[in-house]
């Protein structure tokens, strides 16, 4: 039996895409204001429309919250409005300014390719109350960007040796501002004490970035637990440790314990915790 082929009677015609851009600026766009919206070159119906759009409709300056799709930290800000109370105002500023520091210790990609990333290390810290020693000097540099006079543009000769955190603004450095650490070989000294902000994934960052080369580090007054010790682990060249008295522990003093075993060389000191 012969097959007879019949065409296709429901086919979609192919056509050229193509992606055109607009040559008016933003402030051209917003002086002209908006175009009326067409479909199938027809007039966009009313009743498609969000009703901020239509004619007849009342209003506001808050409109702009409803413009197109709402942030839902506005509705969220909005909707405690009737029972607001100082508390709340307190813990938003305490919230916005964590995010900004947060946001002001992240790692610069612009920063580390100006100025590579030894003498970007020491913009960074320097710039934040901490303290950087270079290799072969025993002059400790400190200050901030009024006082101090560092080169703008990549220099020779700029290897951290050392990176003192103690007195870093803030409650002291985070775990976005450790990776300012990164690629910093000749890195053998490390103090991160009372850095309220260090935890297990610190520490962790720590031993992946800095593990090789690291000899010294303090991390007493900082959260310890055995995720942290377990990282410790993971830097060989690490010499001398400082860190909180676990106490009665046993958990700690457990992973200590195989800290030890596992990291013979290793001298470990322990302090009392600051009361």
């Amino acid at each position: 039996m012969a097959l007879s082929l019949k065409p296709n009677r429901h086919y979609r015609p192919l056509y050229t895409i193509a992606r055109t851009y607009c040559d008016k600026s933003i402030y051209q766009r917003e002086e002209e204001g908006e175009k009326p919206r067409t479909v199938h070159g027809q007039a966009y119906a009313d009743w498609r429309k969000p009703w901020i759009k239509r004619d007849g409709e009342w209003k506001s300056k808050l409109s702009v919250f409803v413009e197109k799709n709402p942030s839902p930290d506005v509705l969220a800000a909005m909707s405690r409005i009737p029972n607001l109370n100082m508390k709340m105002v307190k813990d938003w500023w305490a919230n916005m300014k964590q995010l900004q520091e947060i946001e002001n210790q992240k790692f610069l990609k612009e920063r580390v390719a100006t100025l590579g990333s030894n003498l970007g290390a020491v913009h960074f810290f320097t710039f934040r109350q901490a303290a950087v020693r270079l290799k072969g000097s025993p002059r400790w540099i400190k200050g901030d960007i009024t006082t101090l006079k560092l080169p703008d543009s990549y220099e020779d000769g700029w290897l951290v040796e050392a990176v003192d955190c103690t007195d870093f603004h803030h409650n002291g450095i985070r775990y976005e501002g450790l990776q300012n650490l990164a690629n910093l070989n000749f890195l053998k000294w490390l103090c991160i004490r009372n850095s309220k902000h260090v935890d297990v994934w610190c520490i962790d960052r720590i031993a992946g970035q800095n593990g090789q080369s690291l000899e010294y580090l303090d991390m007493s007054g900082c959260k310890l637990c055995v995720g942290s010790i377990m990282a410790l682990a993971r830097m060989p060249a690490l010499k001398y440790l400082v860190l909180t008295d676990p106490g009665d522990n046993m958990t700690l003093q457990a992973a200590l314990s195989m800290l030890e075993e596992e990291k013979p060389d290793l001298l470990i000191k322990a302090i009392d915790p600051v009361s």
